[in-house]
């Protein structure tokens, strides 16, 4: 019995492992942590709006070979971007055919429409980040992720954080981790939830291969925007106590919930909205 119990006490003090995806989706919603952690699907796998996020980062995975192709901002506008995305739409079945199984071609068509409304703003921020001075280092880096093709695994055994991000690249004595975000950049910089999320995998980075971790690059596939993040203590002490809060929910304590405009669109607001009104009865 004595042996039993210091076994519990064990396990108890055992850190949950976490994945960088759950921390990403803390940072979004820590109720949708909680919902997903209980087995409750995110999305649909073959919704609309996921097929899109699906073209979008298949897309953005193309950005670098364009830009690496490109010395000037005439040569990225004169390439057909449009070829691109039926070539990406083609390939879907190929590596997502669990996804795209149960498509009307009325669906695919319209998917391919919403893609390609983006497609000049994107063609357009990516001519203009070639020539922009601030950002000289962009084709070394297109240059550099276009010649890789493995998305590395990164693992923290100090924090038991797992994660993979589309990117590690080495340069300058460190390394830079990157991101794909399916959304649009703002206008300068990067989402916070953005920053937080690339962070831990700069912090599993420098475990991984013990060097400082000092920057790290998002690509935002709806806008066609490449940005360079700097990391900061700040960043981490919000990416530790987004670990500790995120294995409480893990461990099945249910958060209190934030209203967003998100909220109206989201999956599990009516079960959210049910969760929230049977604790209001209670207290």
């Amino acid at each position: 019995m004595l042996y039993i119990n210091y076994k519990n006490m064990f396990l108890k003090n055992e850190k949950i492992k976490i994945t960088v995806s759950e921390l990403s989706m803390y940072f979004s919603c820590a109720r949708k942590l909680y919902y997903s952690c209980r087995g409750h699907e995110q999305f649909h796998s073959s919704s609309l709006s996921y097929i899109e996020h699906l073209v979008l980062k298949e897309m953005a995975m193309k950005y670098s070979d364009v830009l690496k192709s490109s010395s000037s901002k005439d040569d990225v506008l004169s390439v057909d971007f449009d070829s691109m995305l039926l070539q990406v739409m083609d390939d879907l079945s190929i590596i997502y055919p669990d996804e795209v199984s149960g498509l009307m071609q009325e669906e695919m068509t319209e998917l391919t429409e919403s893609a390609r409304s983006y497609l000049p703003e994107i063609q357009q921020n990516l001519a203009e980040q070639i020539e922009d001075p601030e950002i000289s280092e962009i084709s070394i880096i297109a240059d550099m992720i276009s010649s890789l093709d493995e998305e590395p695994y990164l693992h923290s055994e100090k924090l038991n954080v797992t994660g993979v991000p589309y990117r590690l690249l080495s340069m300058d004595d460190s390394f830079v981790p990157v991101i794909i975000k399916t959304s649009k950049a703002p206008e300068n910089g990067v989402w916070n939830n953005d920053r937080l999320h690339v962070t831990c995998f700069a912090m599993l980075a420098e475990e991984t291969h013990g060097i400082p971790v000092k920057s790290c690059l998002v690509i935002y596939a709806k806008s066609g925007h490449f940005r360079k993040v700097n990391i900061h203590s700040n960043d981490r002490r919000q990416v530790l106590k987004a670990i500790s809060r995120a294995r409480q929910i893990k461990n099945g304590k249910m958060p209190d919930k934030n209203e967003s405009a998100l909220c109206a669109s989201c999956e599990f607001s009516e079960m959210c909205n049910v969760k929230a009104s049977l604790a209001s009865k209670l207290l």
